[in-house]
């Protein structure tokens, strides 16, 4: 390698891997450069080894060619490698058995948005070559031998012809109704939604039960309990037969039930579930509340017993809202559903119920025999009563979000015959079961069901959340590419597929590798770089004496790619710099509001783009998270000057982080520039107009006592919460690193003004490709968040956030903090084991338990420690403040309690400032000990390696799974 390219240093072995591997590809041995006079110290009269003077043709025979790459290191440390050819890509792939898939779904996968449809095309070619490769055996291949990124995308047919040409609409960006896309979503919880009475559909299940076995098995055991012979009514000759109500719940709960199985063995598993009136049923089933026989028991008697009652009545859906229909209901007129915030349903007596009804402008008639939720029902609850009596409940395995409350049930609630009695006669709160799901963290609804019912009505029932809405059955369509096509969306919402299990067979398929794009990274230079070679023509500013890049030219060039990136946004940005600034001022000030969001969101990508050595701003999406991107401390300052002089305003200390993706950011940026101020605060270290400066003044005066007193009192005027409801929606964690091994590490930061996911970012490059790095917040650092009252109230929003973390990946997990968050991390991991959700084991990072009076001098000299690395944050505003100041009261009362997760306690060696007595930390719990180099400050700082390989070792073997 060092006559091709010069001194690898570090990346030798790597760089001659990737040589032989060219070479083989290539068919050709590149000659060794300048050898002049071979080394005496090799007899090279004996066997059959020869430098390579000349290139020579190296073309594949009839064994296998082989290549042997050796680095040797200066300390002594020597890899060697033996590199074997592939086989013949015109070997046989298909050799093996493949059950016949009725659908089959391709999932790809990218790095951008802009890089899917190049997979796309390769994969389409890939498949077009080679016509007897099942497509189900491609897809199996595709989920389980290829990484799943961020951004996503699915192609859903039936046959080879419909997923080739999904494959050609996605690589050349014509829509399709058989392709989607999306950025899989780290966190959020997935809830299962069981669609109640009326979806019903006749032939419903039935092509399901005969393409997978497993829902034939859940189906046909409660079939064979019912002894209702629900498969010969859904396949009969009278299609009225399933909208009668005692085979309509009956074979509803079927379904319902089936479907589920059939997702819990394809690895589809919910966080929370919720059902629509009898829907509720299967939910509660499903949970673990009945066991089958229970189940059927109830759901048989409940439609049995509605059936028996006399037919008549009325339902009428009323565009209304419940305050509205409240003065018309009465023994007569019942509401019987609270679907959304103008979406209620009237039920009762036929002429009471249309008289009511008429008030309103639009409604509509419900097709039905009865009139269900009303006060027509009270003639069979008696009976239903003595049946529920007689059953078996449990405690639920899964959250049950009941639709008789609109709130998350009680093990209590739900075991009581009584709640099931009620369930019958009263109004379905379907749209404050929605509200609940929402405000729990659920961003995905799936819907069991025959037809889409509940999904609409999640959809406005969840408001702005950007969640995604799916339903598995629809009325139109073969139900295995409907289910499928579901399927594919919550794959590229992020919910992990078992694609084994979906897929079954042994077919061996070798999917194409990533479609990278090729960018040339060599400097353009006017003299040879290699001897005897001739000099190409350089461009306008290159120097033609020396070789080297005029530095006015290459300013220019960053100038324009900084300011640009493209034609388009050179446009809208107008100049750059201090003579800029007040024209793109003046432009955002004309411009309407969402034109002012794009000009915003442009530049902070664009400047973004040049930090991290982007080629433009096409390569930073707007909803990059930064730290998950590779900005950190040193070039998140860059980026607040660089935008600073865009703007001519001094961007405000920390707004990266507290704003952490570019919409966000520019989000902000826009409210600080056209939100009726001049855009500009004090940014002076030493400035006595901020909360800030005069912390810095107090602390430089060695009178930390009263910077503390000050913080107290801004930290007592800014609002707070008691609860996680009260705190609203908790931020999705921030992912620092990806990786396939378990356990996942889940890291806490510490709670204090330096305190964010940034102190993770040296400490989780070192588990890049290897396991998963993950990082909730810690409520309160972000300006206008509020602050904890207590305890109690910060873990529960921390538990949150790692319940998001954890979501939908069944792996195990550990738990990390750093200095006091490792309390945290502690309280949390109590809570979620007794939750049944345990971590594998809990990392303290040098977390002082500082609880005594005596550690003032200790506190002190960490005070000022955090003072000396403000920069690292871009400054110390009002918030990060003020929150340090509320969690030092908190802390101490932060105690830890009983844990049955192992748990590693890692202390630096040196202490973090000079003349400091009893500086160790001590963990009085059960613990191994691991100490490391570093100071409680740089043990995440550059002492970061070592911290992490501690960490490492102990994760594969203490808390290995």
């Amino acid at each position: 390698m060092k006559s091709n390219v010069g001194h690898a240093q570090a990346a030798a072995g790597v760089a001659g891997v990737m040589k032989m591997v060219l070479a083989m590809g290539e068919g050709w041995l590149p000659a060794t450069l300048h050898v002049g006079e071979p080394s005496r110290k090799v007899d090279w009269g004996s066997g059959r080894v020869r430098l390579l003077t000349e290139g020579r043709e190296w073309v594949r025979g009839d064994r296998p060619r082989r290549a042997g790459v050796s680095s040797f290191g200066i300390s002594g440390t020597n890899a060697h490698v033996i590199l074997e050819e592939a086989p013949d890509e015109d070997t046989p792939v298909h050799d093996g058995t493949e059950p016949h898939a009725p659908a089959v779904v391709l999932s790809l996968s990218a790095r951008s948005a802009r890089a899917l449809p190049a997979q796309a095309e390769r994969l389409h070619a890939f498949l077009e070559d080679r016509p007897g490769l099942p497509p189900s055996a491609l897809a199996r291949a595709l989920g389980t031998r290829r990484a799943a990124l961020g951004h996503r995308a699915a192609v859903t047919g039936t046959d080879r012809d419909r997923l080739l040409a999904g494959l050609q609409d996605l690589a050349t960006g014509r829509p399709s109704p058989g392709v989607v896309t999306g950025r899989a979503r780290t966190g959020g919880r997935t809830a299962f939604l069981f669609t109640g009475q009326g979806a019903q559909r006749p032939g419903m299940g039935l092509e399901l039960r005969a393409h997978y076995p497993v829902f034939a098995a859940a189906f046909d055991e409660i079939d064979a309990l019912l002894g209702l012979d629900l498969v010969g009514v859904l396949g009969g000759d009278d299609p009225e037969a399933v909208h009668r109500t005692q085979y309509a719940q009956t074979a509803l709960f079927a379904y319902e039930v089936a479907l589920f199985r059939l997702l819990e063995s394809f690895g589809v598993r919910p966080d929370a579930l919720a059902g629509h009136s009898v829907g509720e049923i299967a939910a509660a089933h499903v949970a673990g509340v009945l066991d089958l026989a229970d189940a059927c028991a109830l759901v048989g008697a409940r439609g049995r017993l509605m059936q028996a009652l006399p037919e008549g009545g009325a339902m009428v859906a009323v565009q209304a809202g419940e305050d509205e229909v409240l003065p018309l209901l009465d023994d007569r007129v019942g509401l019987a559903a609270v679907n959304g915030p103008d979406s209620v349903v009237l039920s009762g007596e036929r002429d009471a119920v249309l008289a009511a009804a008429a008030t309103f402008p639009r409604t509509k008639r419900l097709s039905v025999s009865h009139a269900f939720h009303s006060p027509l029902m009270d003639g069979m609850l008696d009976d239903f009563r003595a049946v529920a009596g007689r059953l078996a409940f449990r405690e639920p395995r899964v959250e049950v979000v009941s639709a008789l409350t609109g709130r998350p049930a009680t093990g209590e609630q739900l075991r009581d015959p009584e709640h099931w009695v009620r369930h019958v006669r009263r109004t379905v709160r379907f749209a404050d079961a929605v509200s609940a799901l929402a405000a729990s963290g659920v961003t995905r609804y799936v819907e069991l069901g025959p037809d889409a019912v509940l999904t609409g009505l999640a959809r406005d029932g969840a408001g702005e959340s950007g969640g995604a809405f799916v339903a598995l059955g629809r009325r139109r369509g073969g139900e295995p590419e409907v289910l499928l096509s579901g399927l594919a969306r919550l794959h590229t919402d992020g919910l992990p597929l078992d694609w084994a299990a979906l897929f079954p067979g042994t077919v061996r398929a070798e999917p194409p590798t990533y479609a990278f794009r090729h960018e040339r990274y060599w400097l353009n230079a006017d003299v040879p770089l290699v001897p005897d070679r001739p000099a190409p023509q350089g461009p306008a500013g290159a120097s033609r004496a020396t070789g080297s890049v005029d530095a006015d030219h290459l300013t220019d060039t960053i100038e324009s790619a900084d300011a640009t990136g493209s034609a388009d946004v050179a446009d809208r940005t107008d100049a750059v710099g201090p003579t800029g600034a007040p024209a793109l001022r003046q432009r955002l000030a004309q411009a309407p509001p969402a034109e002012q969001e794009a000009l915003l969101t442009d530049l902070v990508r664009s400047r973004a783009a040049v930090v991290l050595g982007h080629r433009g701003p096409e390569d930073v999406e707007p909803d990059a998270v930064f730290l998950e991107i590779g900005l950190d401390s040193v070039s998140a300052a860059e980026l607040r000057g660089a935008l600073g002089t865009a703007l001519g305003l001094d961007v405000p200390a920390g707004a990266v982080f507290d704003h952490r993706t570019p919409l966000a950011l520019a989000a902000h940026l826009r409210e600080r520039i056209l939100g009726g101020g001049d855009g500009t605060e004090p940014a002076d270290a030493d400035d006595l107009r901020t909360v800030g400066g005069l912390v810095r003044r107090a602390a430089a005066d060695g009178r930390w006592e009263r910077a503390l007193t000050l913080l107290h009192a801004v930290a007592d005027i800014l609002p707070g919460f008691s609860s996680a409801a009260e705190f609203g929606d908790v931020a999705e964690p921030v992912r620092l690193a990806t990786g396939d091994a378990g356990p996942r590490l889940v890291c806490l930061p510490s709670p204090m003004a330096l305190g964010g996911a940034h102190q993770y970012a040296r400490f989780a490059r070192h588990f890049h490709g290897r396991r998963d790095v993950l990082v909730p917040d810690v409520p309160g650092f972000v300006p206008g968040e509020p602050l904890p009252r207590s305890v109690d109230a910060v873990v529960e929003v921390v538990t949150e956030g790692i319940h998001r973390a954890v979501a939908g990946d069944e792996r195990p997990y550990v738990l990390l903090g750093y200095s006091s968050g490792g309390q945290l991390a502690h309280a949390a991991a109590e809570v979620m084991e007794k939750a049944g959700r345990p971590a594998s084991g809990v990392v303290l990072l040098d977390t002082y338990l500082l609880g005594d009076g005596d550690t003032e001098h200790l506190r002190r000299e960490m005070f000022n420690g955090l003072l000396d690395r403000e920069s690292a944050v871009g400054g110390f505003g009002t918030a990060r403040l003020a929150a340090m100041s509320r969690y030092s009261d908190l802390i101490p009362y932060c105690l830890p309690g009983a844990l049955t997760a192992p748990v590693l306690f890692v202390r630096p060696r040196d202490p973090f400032a000079p003349g400091l007595d009893d500086w160790r930390a001590v963990w009085n719990g059960a613990h191994e000990l691991a100490e490391v180099p570093g100071t409680h400050f740089t043990i995440l700082e550059d002492r970061a390696g070592s911290t992490a390989e501690a960490v490492e070792n102990w994760l594969t073997g203490t808390a290995a799974p």
